[in-house]
């Protein structure tokens, strides 16, 4: 009984850590990072089912041998992740991008699919607006990172408008993220 306290205070202590299992940040998506090499995922997400999909050469043909993208799905077969290698050749590339599939993985100040754009600019740098026929994407500078919005949002015109120059004001606070991509910076191996 004399350790009960001692006890206590590390169940207290333990408790209060956040966990970083789904948390993304700059060149980190839980526990994948700008140093994690394709072969390496499975282990890495080992309660998810991890498929390599090889890549395709010019003629649309499989090459048997090349990792194309890395699709990570949960056990009850929805797709989490898309995982893009900085080259398709071999197992040991390193994650060039990640697009987010699932509201399961957060930032630090709980943006993810599904957040509104309210949540977003608040909380991270809006650096570039880009706009796309069906999206308008978001730089966030500060991840290294991509959001986008159905261009619906738009009021009016601006909606249709694909040489207009959008900016933050112009996205209603309650727009919904609906895709996140993560891209990782290259790390130079230090053999190199």
């Amino acid at each position: 009984m004399k350790y009960a306290p001692f006890i206590v205070l590390i169940l207290i202590i333990s408790s209060c850590q956040k966990s970083t299992e789904h948390l993304i940040a700059k060149n980190q998506l839980g526990p994948l990072n700008n140093t994690t090499q394709v072969f390496e995922i499975e282990t890495l997400l080992a309660s998810d089912s991890v498929v390599k999909v090889n890549a395709k050469n010019a003629y649309g043909n499989m090459i048997k041998s090349a990792i194309g993208q890395v699709k990570v799905y949960d056990t009850s077969g929805k797709q989490l992740l898309s995982i893009k290698p900085h080259g398709t050749l071999d197992s040991v590339a390193k994650i060039k991008s990640i697009r987010i599939l699932t509201d399961k993985y957060k930032t630090k100040n709980g943006i993810s699919i599904g957040s509104n754009f309210a949540e977003v600019k608040k909380h991270h740098d809006v650096s570039r607006i880009q706009s796309s026929p069906r999206s308008i994407i978001i730089t966030l500078e500060d991840l290294n990172a991509f959001v986008s919005f159905d261009r619906k949002v738009l009021s009016g015109d601006l909606r249709f408008d694909l040489d207009a120059d959008i900016k933050p004001t112009m996205i209603p606070d309650d727009a919904k993220v609906n895709r996140f991509w993560l891209n990782f910076e290259a790390v130079k191996d230090a053999k190199q």
